[in-house]
């Protein structure tokens, strides 16, 4: 389809001797560009929301979060 935001639904089915994981192909979403930014933007505040409720959770704590190098 032209136009549109395929993408595939997979699951770990195993791993193999050298530890690599295995996936296969459960399903498929397709997407519109704007249903696509929709969701997208749906994803990125909710993670901006679980990093201040993390953060608000360890000021609450007195613990302070580690130095990223």
């Amino acid at each position: 389809m032209s136009g549109t935001i395929r993408i595939d639904l997979m699951n770990i089915t195993g791993q193999t001797d050298d530890n690599k994981l295995q996936f296969a192909k459960t399903g498929e979403i397709i997407l519109s560009p704007n249903a696509f930014a929709q969701a997208l933007k749906t994803m990125q505040d909710v993670d901006a929301e679980l990093k201040k409720r993390a953060k608000e959770a360890q000021s609450a704590n007195g613990k302070k979060q580690p130095t990223k190098n």
